[in-house]
């Protein structure tokens, strides 16, 4: 009688919580390819196997533990019963450091009501997968691409600056108009002015692109084409490189003939080496990734002009 209370005792310890895999179980995560560059969707194939006594609470797996930096998931299915009590699914993950990266490891609440366990945690095990650069062998090292931290400003806040800006150039223009004309200033003295409309129009075109929400109707090649036209147009008109004419790698030798910083010029050919898979390669990112490739062109817009200021100053 004692040596059976205490067994009901320690199992009933087990009643609250368990992590990790128990006997009967497994959680394997293997990755469909060994090597991918970096942004691109690594597809992940969940097999799930459970003890017969076991029940699922929810059969989406999700991240046992936060996010590092560098991996982001894209999505994540749900897991589907085979006719032997296996479960099958599939997740894409993207990763943005080159190396091997760990697989996130995902978990699954269950039950085993014979042994009187109410909750448990069921984990994967731990995969990896060789992150490539995109940049061909000799260039520099592609530095992390990060996500910028930016307020998101609404439509309408786009639409007030180019407002203010062709009002600006009107009073301009007037108050020329007005002033008697001086003496030519010598050739040699005279300063270029600093260009600011080819940002401004960028800016304005990046917020028409993302209010359309192509990627959403299945248009996801019309959206990266669309925001790789507006990063070219942008360094045309300003007169950085000549940019609607050449290849991606042709652009890339042209910007890193430009002064520093030279981390800017890599997320150049990180962006539209992003954007020749999707037109060539035919990939087809999710909806989430289509707008993180946006939010980040219109990151690089914004720290491009600012070191292009500088420097005019």
């Amino acid at each position: 009688m004692m040596r059976a209370a205490a067994w009901a005792i320690a199992l009933g310890c087990l009643t609250t919580s368990a992590a990790a895999q128990l006997p009967n179980q497994s959680f394997q995560v293997v990755p469909e390819v060994r090597h991918a560059t970096v942004g691109d969707p690594v597809t992940l194939d969940f097999l799930v196997r459970l003890d017969a006594e076991d029940l699922l609470y929810d059969t989406v797996p999700k991240p046992t533990a936060a996010l590092r930096d560098g991996v982001r998931i894209l999505s994540t299915g749900r897991l589907q019963r085979e006719p032997d009590r296996t479960y099958r699914g599939q997740a894409q993950v993207a990763f943005y450091r080159t190396g091997r990266q760990a697989v996130p490891i995902f978990g699954l609440p269950f039950m085993r009501g014979v042994k009187g366990m109410t909750r448990g945690m069921l984990t994967s095990d731990s995969a990896f997968v060789e992150i490539d650069s995109i940049l061909p062998p000799g260039e520099p090292p592609l530095k992390d691409i990060r996500d910028v931290v930016r307020p998101r400003w609404p439509g309408w806040r786009s639409i007030a600056v180019v407002l203010a800006v062709v009002l600006a150039i009107i009073a301009a223009l007037i108050v020329r108009r007005r002033k008697p004309k001086r003496s030519a200033v010598p050739a040699e003295r005279a300063l270029p002015p600093i260009v600011r409309e080819p940002y401004d129009e960028a800016v304005a075109r990046l917020a028409e692109i993302e209010r359309e929400e192509w990627p959403a109707h299945g248009e996801t090649d019309r959206h990266y084409d669309a925001v790789a036209d507006t990063l070219r147009r942008y360094l045309e008109e300003t007169g950085a490189v000549p940019a609607l004419t050449r290849t991606t790698g042709e652009l890339m030798r042209a910007l890193s003939a430009l002064p520093p910083p030279h981390d800017l010029q890599q997320r150049w050919g990180a962006l539209l080496g992003a954007a020749d898979r999707v037109k060539f390669a035919g990939e087809r990112p999710g909806p989430a990734t289509a707008e993180a490739f946006l939010d980040d062109a219109r990151g690089l817009l914004e720290r491009w002009q600012a070191a292009a200021s500088i420097t005019d100053v």
